[in-house]
C-alpha cells in the first residue's frame, strides 16, 4: 500500500504539472543519457543522435536531465573536438544532436530552459562539393556499365540523379506512382530527408533513362535492385566511371551537386532551383553561386576597361566630374 501511494502520489505531480504547465517532477530526474537513448530508439541506426550516444555516454555518465547546463553542454562541445577519431563536422552533428535533443525536452517541459541556446556552435571548413561537367556526363551517358544488372541500374539512377537532383535515398524508394506521365513527365515525389514534397518536370534525356514503354504498377520500384539485400551501389559506380575515363573518384551526391550546378548555370534563377533541390533554406542553394566560374567571367567581363595611354592620353569626363 504505501508503494502503491507513493506511485499516486508521483503520478498527481506529473497531472498537475501537466494542468498548469510546470516542469514534470518525475520525468525531469531521469538522467540524459537514459533520455537520449529513449528518443534514439524511434530514430534510424545511421541517424546523428543514436550514432553520437556512443560519445555521450561516456561523457554524460550518470548526469540528470534537470541538471543539465550550459556549462555541461560547453564541456561536451570541447569533448567532441577533442575525439581524434571525429572530424570537425561530424563533432558538429552530434553536438546538434545534443542541442535538439535538449528543444525536445524543453518541450516537454522536463527542463525549465533549453541550456544549449546560448553555446557556441561548431565551425566546419567549408567543403569543396564535387560535381561533373556536362562534357564529363555525356561520357558517362556514353558508357555502357560493367557487369550485371546491378550495374545498369545504377548508371540509370545516377544518370537519373544528374537531372533531377535526386538524393541516393530518394532513388532507391522512388516508385512509379511518383512518376507522372500527363501532360508531361513529371516526378512529384517525398523527400526521404526533408519529408517535404517536390515536382521535377523530366527533360528528355532524363525520361529516356526510365521509359521503357512497359505497364507498371504504382508501388513498383524503379530501381529495385538498389534496395536488393547486400547491395553494393558504390562499386559499380567506381568501375563505371574509370571505364569512362573519369580519374577523379565522386560519390552519389555528385551528381545532385551538378544538377544544381547546370540548372544555376542554365537560368541563374537560384529560387527555381532551390525548390526543384527541395531545400528548406535557400541559403542551402546559395553555396552553389560560390562554385560558378561561367558566372564570375561574365561579371568580370562586364567591368568597364579604361584607356591606356598608348590608346590616349587623357581619359574625357563629364562635366563637374574629376
Amino acid at each position: 500500500m504505501a508503494q502503491a501511494e507513493a506511485i499516486r502520489h508521483k503520478r498527481e505531480l506529473q497531472l498537475a504539472s501537466e494542468r498548469y504547465q510546470l516542469l514534470d517532477p518525475v520525468a525531469s530526474k531521469e538522467t540524459i543519457i537514459g533520455y537520449a537513448e529513449k528518443i534514439a530508439k524511434d530514430y534510424d541506426k545511421k541517424a546523428h543522435l543514436p550514432k553520437s550516444l556512443r560519445y555521450l555516454r561516456p561523457y554524460a555518465g550518470d548526469t540528470l536531465l534537470c541538471d543539465v547546463d550550459e556549462r555541461f553542454v560547453d564541456g561536451y562541445r570541447s569533448y567532441l573536438l577533442e575525439q581524434e577519431t571525429l572530424g570537425a563536422a561530424t563533432a558538429k552533428h552530434y553536438l546538434d544532436a545534443l542541442k535538439t535533443l535538449l528543444f525536445k525536452a524543453e518541450r516537454e517541459r522536463l527542463i525549465e530552459r533549453n541550456p544549449a541556446k546560448g553555446v557556441k556552435a561548431i565551425r566546419v571548413p567549408e567543403q569543396k562539393k564535387a560535381f561533373l561537367s556536362i562534357e564529363e556526363i555525356q561520357r558517362l551517358y556514353n558508357t555502357p556499365a560493367l557487369g550485371g544488372e546491378l550495374s545498369e541500374e545504377c548508371r540509370r539512377a545516377f544518370l537519373l540523379s544528374c537531372f533531377t537532383g535526386l538524393r541516393l535515398g530518394d532513388l532507391k524508394s522512388l516508385t512509379w506512382g511518383d512518376i507522372e506521365r500527363t501532360p508531361e513527365p513529371m516526378i512529384v515525389k517525398r523527400q526521404s530527408k526533408t519529408q517535404g514534397i517536390v515536382s521535377i518536370p523530366l527533360s528528355p534525356s532524363a525520361w529516356n533513362l526510365i521509359n521503357g514503354k512497359e505497364l507498371h504498377r504504382r508501388d513498383e520500384l524503379v530501381f529495385p535492385r538498389l534496395t536488393a539485400t547486400k547491395a553494393n551501389v558504390y562499386r559499380p559506380l567506381d568501375k563505371w566511371r574509370k571505364k569512362a575515363g573519369i580519374d577523379r573518384a565522386f560519390g552519389w551526391h555528385a551528381a545532385r551537386h551538378s544538377f544544381a550546378m547546370m540548372t544555376l548555370e542554365a537560368s541563374g534563377d537560384i529560387y527555381s532551383v532551390s525548390r526543384l533541390l527541395g531545400h528548406s533554406d535557400i541559403k542551402m542553394t546559395t553555396v552553389y553561386l560560390r562554385l560558378l566560374d561561367s558566372r564570375k567571367k561574365e561579371i568580370i567581363a562586364s567591368l568597364p576597361e579604361l584607356q591606356t595611354k598608348s590608346e590616349s592620353k587623357t581619359i574625357a569626363f563629364k562635366t563637374g566630374e574629376q
